[in-house]
């Protein structure tokens, strides 16, 4: 299976949907020398697109972060391949106001691991056992992604103040954890210093509520 041709189909589609949400607008993005859409929309703050390639590892990174009155939850879809196997596939909805319960039957999904505590107990890690699981996991993805969106668009709104800091706190330590990742950070800082790691983790990737 080409999986630099797979994940650029599965990018794109999600990139349809959320062209699909009215008002959505891309948010300008420095050029770090791979592919980044981001865009900014009434019922969501931030959709971010990432698609790194290059002849060692493929990586397809997707998150959405709903505005800081929505009950909604923060979507996060990652996919990681060397040129011939699946190394992982991580998906969550993780809630910060209201429960958001999400299931998928697949084979060899594995136990939550001791460090993701910021995701929900329905966390999704997954080491496909073939190709036919990883094709059906990103359809399973991609068909929720939707969903979700729908979800988005009902513009639900929490005005208790007590409830919307909750919120915050809760967007805010999923950024700040997520942006710490010394994994992530060590791989941006050898290929773009250690400024711009600095930067892309904290701003562009995971950005907190600032208001």
């Amino acid at each position: 299976m080409n999986y630099t041709i797979f994940l650029d189909s599965i990018a794109e589609t999600f990139r349809t949907a959320i062209n699909t949400v009215p008002r959505s607008t891309p948010i300008h993005t420095p050029d770090f020398g791979w592919t980044n859409h981001r865009y900014e929309s009434e019922v969501f703050r931030l959709a971010h697109i990432e698609r790194y390639t290059d002849n060692k590892i493929e990586v397809l990174h997707i998150t959405t972060f709903p505005h800081g009155w929505s009950p909604a939850p923060i979507f996060g879809f990652d996919v990681i391949c060397t040129d011939n196997q699946v190394v992982g596939v991580y998906l969550d909805f993780t809630p910060t106001f209201h429960p958001y319960p999400f299931s998928g039957d697949f084979l060899e999904r594995k136990p939550l691991p001791e460090w993701a505590t910021v995701f929900s107990q329905d966390f999704i890690l997954l080491k496909p056992i073939n190709d036919l699981e990883f094709q059906s996991f990103c359809g399973w993805a991609t068909y929720h992604y939707t969903k979700y969106l729908q979800v988005l668009l009902q513009k639900e709104t929490i005005t208790d103040r007590a409830h919307l800091q909750m919120i915050k706190e809760k967007h805010n330590t999923y950024c700040h954890i997520q942006a710490s990742n010394p994994r992530t950070y060590t791989v941006l800082k050898h290929k773009i210093g250690e400024e711009h790691a600095t930067y892309f983790m904290q701003q562009i990737l995971f950005p907190p509520i600032v208001s």
